[in-house]
């Protein structure tokens, strides 16, 4: 589901709009993205030979958006994620006072692998600190000043195969590869 300022996309609705019917997966598929002042974003989905017909939707909402596209399978919720990049930003937070060395050494894999995901800026190390920020996803800082996360000292095998066993834990699927790799020390 994509995000935007006020807009909320979703997966295609498994009705279409124009004939009342089921769209099945594989379905060929026109949706239109509708912006209503009072009501906010809303999509509609119809057939491709609905659309092909002259189908249009009848409302006083603004069209932003029509697109073509194929009728999605439903998902498989077995193979959904557990924990999404929300959960692991929270449960970076909830550990900001580490009380242990295994929580220290969580909430440091942790900051990583959010540095990979984008929700954290990677801002340098220092004095046994990782120093990070939390960013939007448009990449503007939501923290005034860097969080600094404790540095368990682990060199980079070490922090490869704790991200894998946490990603495996927590997301069911291992870690993809690194864009950033953790600096050395930058007193």
């Amino acid at each position: 589901m994509a995000n935007l300022p006020g807009i909320t996309i979703g997966r295609p609705n498994e009705i279409c709009a124009a004939t009342g019917e089921t769209l099945s997966p594989g379905d060929r598929i026109v949706s239109v993205l509708l912006i209503d002042p009072e009501e906010g974003s809303s999509r509609l989905d119809a057939s491709e030979p609905a659309w092909n017909e002259g189908w249009r939707p009848s409302t006083q909402s603004d069209v932003v958006a029509v697109w073509r596209g194929v009728m999605p399978a439903p998902k498989d919720k077995a193979n959904d994620r557990p924990v999404d990049d929300e959960d692991l930003v929270a449960l970076f937070d909830q550990i900001a006072e580490p009380q242990d060395d295994q929580a220290v050494e969580l909430r440091y894999v942790l900051a990583w692998m959010l540095v990979r995901r984008r929700r954290l800026r990677f801002e340098g190390q220092r004095k046994g600190h990782l120093r990070v920020r939390r960013v939007t996803a448009t990449g503007a800082y939501i923290d005034d000043a860097p969080i600094e996360v404790a540095d368990p000292g682990l060199d980079e095998d070490q922090l490869e195969q704790a991200m894998e066993r946490v990603a495996v834990l927590l997301l069911g699927e291992p870690e993809p590869e690194p864009e950033t790799q953790p600096a050395g020390d930058a007193s």
